[in-house]
């Protein structure tokens, strides 16, 4: 679902970003280097996605249990999120790229 809001511009936007801060001639990175950071620039797209979508829509919805009671659970978007997070940051370990220290607590 979100993979189709996602626009080739942001990711190309994001991984040309990425080689610019990487590298003044982005000639001299390597193959598997530039994959890296593909990936990264995809993930990067898809975060944006996703928090746009739980400021929108909250990181809970409500639903009703077996006995009739209100309860509130985690969005599947919310808990991707986490997960997503986890990933760009071993993406950006792996490739040396420094977290801003104002957001390392969120990883």
């Amino acid at each position: 679902m979100i993979q189709n809001l996602m626009k080739k511009s942001d990711i190309e936007q994001a991984y040309q970003h990425l080689l610019a801060e990487d590298s003044p001639d982005p000639r001299h990175i390597s193959y598997k280097r530039k994959s890296a950071m593909l990936t990264l620039a995809h993930i990067i797209v898809e975060e944006q996605h996703l928090q746009a979508d739980i400021l929108e829509n909250g990181q809970f919805y409500e639903t009703t249990g077996d006995k009739g009671q209100k309860l509130l659970k985690k969005r599947p978007q919310y808990e991707e999120l986490g997960r997503l997070r986890d990933r760009k940051l071993r993406y950006s370990k792996e490739l040396g790229i420094a977290v801003a220290p104002t957001f390392a607590d969120e990883f």
